[in-house]
């Protein structure tokens, strides 16, 4: 532990002064030396560049490379390389917001009356897809009109493109709305287009009298209603200019810059046949008569395999786990202008157990974010392999189901927390190369660094403690015997005993957990679970299954009904440069995979909106209410913080330039890294 917090100082030392389906199969990168003989080099050309592979060796991934869907970071990787870089913004290595002058050529902005900021956009003239089509203002106008249709939403997807932006509510619902927030008809007048049932179960549910698949459906009210197709706050204003504006409702926002850090999409080969208009408000319109046949067939095959791109790479195949992608010889460049030097990137699912042998004997060139001891020390002690580390800007955690069980009661949650001895998860997994955190905070955080004492200071610092855990019990209504009426009596609850609470309707106090196989946080849960949960009368069981079963249950458990099963998962997450909770907590987002663990808390609501609404210029107030938000999560456990780490990047010793931060992963600084293997 000593080791890892001298590394945590000189770190924070650092950061203190320094200011994100065809299957082809590729071409053999192998040179046949038979073709060097025949077709020898002019020596007056300048020679060719070597074709060369990167192959990065991760967890399983779940196949989903497009926007819109869950994804884990394996899949993110893929989404960046093919999709990412060409965004109006961009963020440095370093986390700073900047305009993206590869992409712009010159932006303006102007606020009106009424306090609505614009940013208009010139794009260069030289920017082309992956299939040497130009890319145009209509691509950018077109990618949030599309993310932010409700036709998207239906086929599946789940997109808050353009939801700062004016005229936003009016869009993404697909008709206007009035003052009271009712639909207004062609003549101005409110509509009521919601109606309130009882179901089967005598459970009120709330229909809608305008969705064709509702049972309340009605079609004169349907035709009533006048339908938004205008989205106001953004406007297509010639082939390579557009603007948006950002509602003045939303303003000030802390990080201004990411309302307006949108990237293109294919216009002409999502919608072949549309156009962009502008209505009759100024704002602009997607001409297309079949939008949802076309969204579903996006969510149903580009999604999987996306053809045509505009980040540095093109996909190529997707089978077995091995995600192959090959440069895009039309890439203009990164935000420096760079290009990628490497030809090939093969991403693929290795063993995780000796996933530092893979590197060691160069059977992938690259693994990253290992946080276990032993590996670290393993690859240090390697002679053919580098190893670059940075502190963790996120934690591992326990993720639980906040809507579900018995883990809907707080103290039920808190009695979980209390179960596992966190110094033990650091021992047996981390070796020493990380810390316990008692929130959803990471040690790169700009805001630990600068507030994390004064954070500290208002968390509970808890730990393995089975008396506590029974308090917690106690106060639910799993506090009696088998009976549901005698009550539960802890003394009697030791180890292999089988002596659980139950609650009055005689249900036993299960706890069903899933992680993944390979795990070393997953085999010390089940080693702690399984030690302390009878302890406090809790059956505790978990499953290991592989990361993508883990992140279907986690993040769309919601919609699984009774097939519902998991309450508790071992996972962690990295924070983004723009941190903003609203969107993983706020219950705005109950009912979609946003908001995983489908929290809702009155306060923990209004503490997400005053931080992204908190002024750019206000640092000192954004670390307060960061503070007091965290202070909030902490309260009502959503998550169990285990730890914040160290990690280490391994790579083989023919890779330069992986010089990843804790904002910046290999993905985001592919056009630094070579590989010369």
């Amino acid at each position: 532990m000593k080791k890892f917090f001298a590394m945590l100082l000189a770190l924070l030392m650092v950061f203190a002064i320094a200011a994100c389906k065809p299957t082809v199969e590729p071409d053999d990168p192998e040179v046949d030396p038979t073709e060097e003989v025949q077709d020898p080099v002019d020596p007056t050309e300048e020679p060719v560049p070597a074709e060369t592979t990167l192959t990065v060796g991760t967890p399983a991934m779940n196949g989903d490379f497009l926007g819109g869907f869950g994804n884990s970071s394996y899949d993110l990787a893929i989404k960046t390389l093919l999709n990412g870089y060409m965004g109006t913004v961009v963020t440095t290595p370093g986390g700073e917001f900047v305009i993206n002058p590869t992409v712009v050529e010159n932006h303006t902005t102007e606020v009106d009356a009424a306090g609505n900021k614009t940013y208009t956009f010139t794009l260069h003239k030289d920017l082309l897809w992956s299939n040497g089509e130009p890319m145009t203002a209509k691509d950018y106008v077109f990618s949030i009109l599309w993310g932010a249709s409700p036709e998207w939403l239906k086929a599946g997807a789940s997109d808050s493109s353009g939801d700062l932006l004016v005229g936003y509510s009016d869009y993404y619902r697909g008709y206007y709305v009035g003052a009271n927030g009712l639909a207004v008809d062609a003549n101005g007048v409110e509509v009521e287009v919601k109606s309130t049932e009882t179901n089967a179960d005598g459970e009120e549910v709330t229909y809608s009298n305008i969705d064709p698949e509702s049972p309340t459906y009605d079609e004169a009210v349907y035709n009533s209603v006048a339908w938004c197709k205008e989205f106001t706050g953004l406007k297509l204003i010639d082939e390579y200019t557009f603007s948006m504006t950002i509602d003045a409702a939303e303003l000030p926002y802390f990080y201004e810059l990411a309302l307006v850090a949108y990237g293109p999409s294919p216009m002409d080969y999502w919608a072949p046949g549309a156009t962009i208009e502008t209505g009759a408000n100024g704002g602009a319109v997607l001409k297309c008569d079949n939008l949802l046949e076309l969204c579903q067939n996006v969510a149903n095959t580009e999604r999987y395999a996306p053809q045509v791109v505009c980040g540095p790479y093109t996909f190529v195949s997707f089978e077995n786990q091995i995600a192959t992608l090959k440069v895009n010889e039309f890439f203009k460049g990164d935000y420096e202008g760079k290009k990628p030097q490497i030809t090939y990137i093969i991403q693929k699912e290795i063993n995780q157990t000796t996933q530092v042998d893979a590197v060691i004997a160069g059977d992938v060139d690259l693994i990253t974010g290992v946080i276990e001891g032993p590996k670290i020390e393993q690859a240090k002690a390697a002679e053919t392999v580098n190893t670059h580390s940075y502190l963790r800007n996120g934690y591992g955690l326990i993720a639980i189901a906040c809507d579900f069980g018995p883990t809907a009661d707080v103290n039920v949650r808190w009695a979980l927390a209390y179960l596992i001895d966190r110094n033990e998860v650091l021992n047996y997994v981390l070796g020493g190369y990380g810390g316990i955190v008692h929130g959803p905070y990471g040690f790169a955080q700009w805001m630990y660094q600068e507030g994390g004492a004064d954070l500290e200071a208002r968390l509970t610092a808890f730990n393995l403690n089975v008396e506590k855990a029974n308090e917690y019990l106690d106060k639910t209504d799993y506090k009696f015997e088998s009976d549901g009426v005698t009550p539960f009596d802890a003394t009697k609850a030791t180890a292999g005993s089988e002596y659980y609470r139950y609650n009055s309707a005689g249900e036993r106090l299960d706890i069903h957990h899933l992680g993944t196989t390979e795990n070393e946080v997953t085999d010390i849960i089940e080693i702690q679970y399984t030690a302390n949960a009878p302890l406090a009368g809790i059956a505790f069981d978990v499953t290991k299954s592989d990361f993508n079963a883990l992140l279907d249950n986690y993040y769309y458990g919601y919609e699984m009904g009774d097939d519902r099963y998991y309450h508790t998962f071992n996972l962690a997450t990295n924070f983004s440069a723009a941190y903003d909770p609203y969107y993983s907590w706020h219950s705005d987002f109950i009912g979609t995979w946003y908001n995983s663990c489908q929290l809702s808390d009155p306060l923990l609501d209004q503490l997400c909106i005053d931080l992204r609404t908190c002024d750019p210029t206000d640092r000192e107030g954004y670390l307060k209410i960061w503070i007091d938000l965290t202070v909030r999560l902490h309260e009502l456990m959503p998550n169990i913080p285990l730890y914040s780490n160290e990690y280490f990047d391994i790579s083989y010793n023919t890779v330069q330039g992986c010089d990843t931060t804790p904002l910046a992963d290999w993905y985001d600084i592919i056009c630094n890294i070579t590989n010369n293997k």
